[in-house]
């Protein structure tokens, strides 16, 4: 893991806390809020609306219900390192 060896630090100690990480974005995430890491990424939920779409394989209309998805934004400075290069 390329986290543990830059930090000189055990593997199983830094998927430890990338585990607890995930586990706080997604209770974050199921409450609604948004999280914001400064200058890397922001997450948050947002609400497809309820609609009717067309099937290509029956050739008929269907429902479709609505359905929440996670948006994830990424920061400026990565954006501005991923160009660089």
């Amino acid at each position: 893991m390329e986290i543990a060896s830059r930090l000189g630090l055990p593997k199983v100690e830094c998927e430890k806390v990338i585990d607890t990480f995930a586990d706080v974005v997604t209770d974050a995430l199921v409450d609604g809020d948004k999280v914001t890491i400064r200058g890397f990424l922001t997450f948050e939920t947002s609400e497809c609306k309820a609609r009717e779409g067309y099937n290509p394989q029956t050739g008929k209309m269907q429902h479709y219900s609505s359905v929440k998805t996670v948006k994830c934004k990424v920061g400026q400075p990565i954006k501005d390192a991923v160009n660089e290069r």
